[in-house]
């Protein structure tokens, strides 16, 4: 039991400390910058509905998600050319200023809070449980596969 304690504890806090972080730095939350990374991946632009799937949100989340967003100048909302019904976001060249801080804080934070603070064994250790975890839930292909060769945390 005290394992399954610490792993809730540790996947609540971890991820609340980090957007507290990214918050303070650069004035977006962790699901922001996850919000930011996959337009990104798609190439800057992207429907709204399907942004909503990426990032495992109800569509009106997204959508108060793209109000706060657009507001701070980091998106912008564009109707597509093909069907005007269809809203897209579009990632700003503040947006992927933004993106591109985002990355570096949360790499500095990981290794302040992991690295720093454990061993390469325990880490790795740590890497290989939490995999094993996943992938016997099914929550590891198409989910986590990406970082699959990734050395740390």
């Amino acid at each position: 039991m005290m394992t399954w304690v610490s792993l809730v504890h540790a996947g609540s806090y971890l991820p609340t400390a980090l957007s507290s972080h990214l918050q303070s730095e650069l004035g977006i939350s962790l699901a922001e910058q996850d919000f930011l990374k996959q337009l990104n991946a798609a190439g800057g632009e992207l429907k709204l509905v399907d942004l909503s799937r990426r990032i495992f949100l109800s569509k009106a989340g997204v959508t108060k998600m793209m109000d706060r967003l657009e507001h701070t100048g980091v998106v912008k909302r564009k109707r597509s050319n093909k069907d005007r019904r269809v809203v897209n976001a579009v990632l700003t060249p503040v947006g992927k200023k933004t993106l591109g801080q985002s990355r570096k804080l949360l790499v500095a934070w990981v290794e302040a809070n992991l690295k720093d603070q454990l061993s390469e064994n325990q880490l790795y250790a740590l890497r290989d449980a939490l995999e094993a975890l996943l992938r016997g839930h099914g929550r590891w292909d198409g989910q986590m596969a990406h970082l699959q060769g990734k050395p740390h945390a």
